[in-house]
C-alpha cells in the first residue's frame, strides 16, 4: 500500500515539474515586460506673436511646410471667401483628372454671373487650359465647367470639395459651389483656406500656374486665343511672391491669398475682408521673413543614444535619427533636446524600427518630434532549456 503511496506522489511532482517547465517556456517565449513608447502628441503650433497692425476683418500667416503658425487675427471666425474658392476647385480638379485631359465646355458652364472667360458652348480645352483659366482670370464660368466634367454635375463637384475639406480636418468650412458667389453655407476661416492653401500648393502645376503672370489659351478652337492676366496684384509688386489667388464679393469683401520663399521659408498669408489686402500682404509677409529664421534642428543622424537589449546576441544597441529635422523659428529661440526612450528592448528588433524620439523644444514648448530608430537587426539569443528553468 504504501508502495503505491510512494508512486502517486511521485508522480503528481513529476506532473507538477513538467507543468512548471512549460509554464516558464511561456513566459520566456513571450518577451520581456518592457513597454514600447508611445509616439508624443504632435500639434500644430501658434507662436503667439502679435501681428503688424492690418485693416483685416481675420487674418493668418502659416509655415507651409509644417502648418504652424506664425501670427494671426480673428483666423477661426467664418467667413465669404468669394473666389478664393478656386482654391480648392483646382485641388480637387487637380487630384482627380490628367491635366491633359479634354473637355467639351457644357452649355451650364456658359454665362455664369461674375468674373468670365466667355466659354463657349461645346468648345474644348483641357484641363490645363481651363485650370489657367480659373486661377488667372477668376472665371466663374471656368469653374462651372471643371465641376460639371469632373463631378457630373456641379452638385456632386461640390460634394467632392466638402469631403476633400474633411480629410483635411477644416471643421469650419462649407462650400455650396465652385466659384465662390457667396451662398448661406459657403464659408471658411483664414486658417482653414491657408491649410487649402498648403495642401494644394504642393503640386508642382498648382505652383506653376498661381505663379504666372499672364497666359494664352485657345479660344473656341483657335490657338492662343484667349489672353489671360493674373488678377494678384502682389505678383508684380512685391518681391518673393509666388502666388496665389484674389477674391472679391459685395457680401464678403477683398479676399486675398498670398504665398512667398525667401532664405528657406515658404510662408502663406490669407487676409478675408480686407478693403487694402495687396498692402497688408506686404506688410504681413515682411514682417514674418524679418521675425522667423528656418533652423536646422539635426542633420540626418546627428541625434544618437544607446539602448539595453534584453534576450539578445547583443547587450546594447544604438538609435539614431534617419531624416534631418528643420522649422521656422522666431529669430533667437532658445532651442533644447530631450530623448524618450525605454529602459531596454527585447530582441528580436529589425533594422530601423523606431523605440523612441528626440522632443525638441524651443522657448520652452514642443516645436518638433523626431523619431529614433535602430541601426542594426537586433537577433533573438535562443537559450537552453536549462537557462530557461533556472536562469543563466
Amino acid at each position: 500500500m504504501k508502495r503505491y503511496i510512494v508512486i502517486a506522489i511521485s508522480a503528481l511532482i513529476l506532473i507538477c515539474l513538467i507543468i512548471f517547465a512549460f509554464t516558464v517556456l511561456l513566459i520566456s517565449s513571450n518577451g520581456s515586460d518592457t513597454e514600447s513608447i508611445p509616439m508624443p502628441k504632435s500639434e500644430i503650433i501658434d507662436f503667439g506673436l502679435e501681428a503688424p497692425i492690418n485693416a483685416a476683418r481675420c487674418m493668418t500667416v502659416i509655415d507651409a511646410k509644417s502648418g504652424n503658425v506664425l501670427f494671426s487675427h480673428n483666423a477661426h471666425e467664418r467667413r465669404g471667401m468669394a473666389s478664393t474658392t478656386k482654391i480648392m476647385t483646382a485641388l480637387v480638379a487637380i487630384e482627380s483628372q490628367s491635366p491633359d485631359s479634354e473637355f467639351v465646355i457644357p452649355k451650364e458652364a456658359v454665362g455664369i454671373e461674375g468674373s468670365s472667360v466667355y466659354l463657349k458652348e461645346g468648345e474644348r480645352l483641357t484641363l490645363r487650359e481651363l485650370l489657367y483659366c480659373l486661377l488667372l482670370e477668376s472665371g466663374n464660368d471656368a469653374a462651372t465647367a471643371i465641376a460639371i466634367s469632373i463631378g457630373g454635375s456641379e452638385e456632386e463637384f461640390v460634394g467632392l470639395m466638402n469631403e476633400r475639406a474633411k480629410e483635411l480636418g477644416l471643421a469650419d468650412t462649407s462650400f455650396a459651389n465652385p466659384h465662390g458667389l457667396s451662398a448661406d453655407n459657403h464659408y471658411t476661416t483664414a486658417h482653414d483656406l491657408a491649410i487649402i492653401t498648403a495642401a494644394a500648393m504642393e503640386y508642382p502645376l498648382f505652383r506653376e500656374i498661381v505663379a504666372t503672370k499672364s497666359h494664352s489659351v485657345r479660344y473656341d478652337g483657335a490657338e492662343n486665343g484667349r489672353r489671360l492676366v493674373n488678377h494678384n496684384k502682389l505678383l508684380f509688386s512685391a518681391d518673393h511672391v509666388i502666388g496665389v489667388k484674389t477674391g472679391y464679393t459685395k457680401r464678403d469683401g477683398k479676399c486675398l491669398v498670398s504665398a512667398a520663399e525667401k532664405d528657406g521659408m515658404t510662408l502663406i498669408a490669407v487676409t478675408l475682408q480686407d478693403a487694402f489686402p495687396t498692402s497688408t500682404h506686404k506688410a504681413l509677409l515682411d514682417y514674418a521673413f524679418s521675425s522667423f529664421e528656418s533652423v536646422s534642428l539635426a542633420k540626418a543622424f546627428d541625434i544618437e543614444s544607446v539602448v539595453p537589449i534584453e534576450n539578445g546576441f547583443l547587450k546594447f544597441t544604438t538609435v539614431t535619427n534617419s531624416l534631418p529635422a528643420e522649422i521656422l523659428l522666431p529669430k533667437g529661440a532658445k532651442i533644447s533636446c530631450e530623448l524618450l526612450l525605454p529602459q531596454s528592448i527585447c530582441a528580436p528588433a529589425e533594422k530601423g524600427e523606431i523605440i523612441g524620439y528626440a522632443i525638441l523644444n524651443a522657448n520652452g514648448r514642443i516645436v518638433y518630434i523626431i523619431s529614433l530608430e535602430t541601426t542594426v537587426e537586433i537577433k533573438e539569443k535562443k537559450k537552453t532549456l536549462a537557462e530557461k528553468l533556472f536562469g543563466e
